[in-house]
């Protein structure tokens, strides 16, 4: 779930170029990311290659090489926080965090090259106790990563506001497989996916298609519907997942991002906050989060989001929350939100 220094990282290609282009086949040879001096500056070509996701997906500004395994970023605040009173969303800044770990984990992977880094566990601790208004400003982000085993990593990460206050701690495990792992294990789900039809370079498209194709799914929420309480419980639906919903993530295996799902979540127990105390105004904090994703949600699938608030301690809620396709979980989360106002 997650993402610091004055120069924008480059785009390679446009996002509307066929998914994975900008990575399958490096046109250049791409120099190692190991023992990089400090201050180094990462570029888009040099990361979209072996972390697998691009923009828009991708948001971070000026990646830079502080330490072995050490980076920092930029961060916009792409998303109204809604019901969540900080500068930024607990989900957006998971998506963040999430994204600058595996740039670091690049940096001390064993082999160097493609690797698909699929979030499967975080814990998190919001830092800040006060009602903020949403930031204007790009924050910060810090990311250490070390490899736990051969195919797996941690990143500690650290989200600061504009003027370095901390705000955010994730600590992220990743499940790390090379491009020929991912393929072998995802494909057969993948000749199951829906997706859009594949488009050459060279065909003609209207202004609307264009306008289409450079929408970022991610400044806005999820499109839930259905919505059903039962009690303490609440529960909405999203789907069929379409491939402009994954976009920049994954190339050729459109699936949602961890942090996306996650979003889903948290709004779900956000809205069942709201509902339950009859406030519809309410807003919130979170205070400690703890995630797991043990599968994924493949475009052309439907998603059920479903949260239950576990116990009241005077501000302080606890939810259980899960994400489903069918009888299949694809991610939970426990999250204790504060209500503020």
């Amino acid at each position: 779930m997650l993402d610091t220094a004055s120069v924008a990282a480059p785009s390679i290609v446009s996002s509307s170029a066929a998914p994975g282009a900008s990575w399958t086949q490096p046109q250049t040879e791409m120099r190692s990311l190991n023992n990089l001096p400090a201050h180094t500056v990462l570029t888009a070509q040099e990361l979209y290659p072996r972390i697998c996701v691009r923009d828009p997906y991708f948001a971070l500004k000026d990646v830079t090489v502080m330490g072995q395994g050490e980076v920092v970023a930029r961060i916009p605040v792409q998303q109204d926080p809604d019901a969540e009173a900080g500068p930024i969303s607990l989900a957006e800044s998971g998506r963040h965090l999430a994204i600058l770990g595996s740039c670091a984990s690049a940096l001390v992977t064993p082999k160097d090259g493609q690797h698909f880094y699929l979030a499967c566990g975080a814990r998190g601790q919001w830092l800040r106790k006060e009602a903020m208004p949403r930031s204007t400003e790009l924050l910060w982000g810090l990311a250490q990563a070390e490899f736990t085993g051969k195919r797996t990593a941690t990143a500690r990460t650290l989200l600061s506001l504009e003027d370095g206050t901390p705000l955010f701690r994730l600590e992220v495990d990743y499940n790390v497989l090379s491009a020929a792992a991912f393929t072998r294990l995802f494909g057969e789900a993948r000749q199951e996916m829906r997706r859009e039809p594949r488009r050459d370079d060279g065909i003609q498209r209207t202004p609307e298609e264009w306008a289409k194709l450079r929408t970022n799914p991610y400044s806005k929420p999820l499109a839930l519907r259905d919505w059903r309480p039962d009690g303490e419980s609440l529960n909405a639906t999203l789907g069929p997942v379409t491939p402009e919903m994954c976009k920049g993530h994954f190339a050729l295996h459109p699936v949602m991002p961890v942090a996306i799902v996650a979003s889903g979540m948290t709004r779900v127990a956000t809205t069942l906050l709201r509902r339950l105390e009859g406030a519809p105004w309410a807003r919130c904090l979170a205070k400690d989060v703890r995630l797991s994703a043990d599968s994924l949600a493949f475009a052309g699938q439907t998603v059920v989001f479903g949260a239950q608030r576990r116990s009241v301690d005077g501000n302080d809620h606890t939810f259980t929350c899960q994400a489903s396709v069918g009888e299949r979980v694809v991610a939970s989360l426990d999250v204790t939100f504060t209500r503020v106002d």
